[in-house]
């Protein structure tokens, strides 16, 4: 994935073949995972903190379906087929919604991994589903450094 253009509202970019496919499958696959209860508070003493709870679930739910239905429109309005491959065209909008999308994938990749400090490699024997989220949080890595750094 290559920076083709830039100016102050648009970001263009030529990616090869199986890039399309891979940013494609990314956004397919979100949500990876469940999403994790979240505690409004540790100390649990507040009466009114599980509906708050229930209210902050019901809302990032909402949400992780906005991100997915909003990057799935942005690709298939905004990755075309191109010379050598893809060219993706993106506002600054489209940008920050696919930048949002591909560190949640690498979020909870890394949660459902267990969280660990080293990145590079994971702990033997790693199993199926490790492997896969392995190699899905390094996949959206990839795509976030890509659009970040051109």
């Amino acid at each position: 994935m290559k920076l083709l253009k830039h100016n102050s509202s648009e970001w263009k970019y030529e990616l090869e073949q199986k890039e399309g496919m891979f940013l494609r499958a990314l956004v397919a696959e979100f949500p990876l995972t469940a999403a994790t209860a979240a505690k409004i508070s540790r100390m649990g003493t507040d009466p009114k903190a599980p509906e708050r709870e229930r209210l902050l679930h019901e809302s990032l739910a909402q949400h992780r379906q906005d991100l997915k239905r909003q990057a799935s429109k942005l690709l298939a309005a905004r990755l075309k087929p191109g010379k050598a491959g893809w060219r993706l065209s993106l506002n600054g909008n489209e940008r920050e919604v696919l930048l949002q999308l591909l560190n949640d994938i690498r979020v909870e990749s890394w949660h459902a991994l267990g969280e660990p400090e080293n990145l590079d490699t994971l702990p033997p024997p790693p199993s199926e589903a490790d492997l896969r989220h392995y190699h899905l949080m390094q996949l959206a890595g990839y795509f976030e450094y890509k659009i970040v750094e051109g």
